[in-house]
């Protein structure tokens, strides 16, 4: 059962959708629990239409979703890091952030959630990176050394152990991370980016948070700096 009551509003489905998404993040409705539009057309006072355009608000914020079938409806949703990330996303593509920008923001972020990994990290997330840092190692080619430096950059955010840190990585670092392949043809420059990040991993090993997080901002700087001449 959902706990509203009548609503008298001009815009009565935002006021609808406002105290769902209170219920939804203080836990009164829980994760699975399905949202009978009858009832809360009932309860709310408000049209069935305007019941069905607060679902839709809360869709696109990733909070509900329709269920089909015969007992299907609008199902609320587990909150977790992919309502960040879409928000997140629909922001930078609605302001259209220059890449400049979003460079500037992964030259701060990456060092920090090197910084929260070594300080954070379990054995578990030493493993991974240790496994991705291999398999970059072995990449035959430019297209296989640019996903698996994405993975192992990301792989350190989840090893911070932060979700609102990494959560927002996740949205702005593959395409900061995403060069054209060529430019990764230059041996030299995958062999630059591999030791460093070498380098970084033994810090976060260490478990020395200062200089996972001094590393860290070296490589971004002298990775950015390298891509900047290649595409010059």
């Amino acid at each position: 059962m959902t706990d509203i009551g009548r609503i008298e509003a001009r815009k009565g489905f935002e006021t609808l959708a406002e105290e769902l998404r209170e219920q939804m993040l203080d836990g009164r409705i829980a994760p699975g629990q399905v949202l009978n539009e009858r009832e809360i057309v009932e309860k709310s006072g408000l049209s069935r239409g305007s019941v069905r355009e607060a679902f839709r608000v809360l869709e696109t914020e990733g909070l509900v979703s329709t269920r089909r079938g015969r007992h299907g409806g609008r199902v609320a949703l587990q909150l977790d890091g992919d309502v960040l990330r879409r928000s997140l996303d629909l922001f930078i593509r609605g302001q259209q952030v220059p890449m400049s920008v979003l460079a500037e923001t992964i030259q701060v972020f990456e060092p920090a959630l090197a910084e929260l990994a070594a300080r954070h990290r379990s054995d578990e997330d030493i493993a991974v990176l240790e496994d991705l840092l291999e398999k970059l190692d072995r990449a035959a080619d430019s297209p296989r050394f640019v996903r698996g430096n994405i993975q192992w950059h990301l792989a350190v955010a989840r090893a911070s152990h932060n979700p609102i840190l990494a959560s927002i990585y996740q949205v702005i670092g593959p395409d900061l991370l995403t060069p054209k392949p060529e430019g990764f043809a230059n041996r030299q420059i995958r062999t630059d980016t591999i030791n460093a990040q070498r380098r970084v991993l033994d810090a976060i090993i260490e478990q020395d948070c200062a200089l996972a997080r001094r590393r860290m901002e070296k490589h971004i700087i002298a990775y950015n700096q390298q891509l900047e001449l290649k595409s010059a």
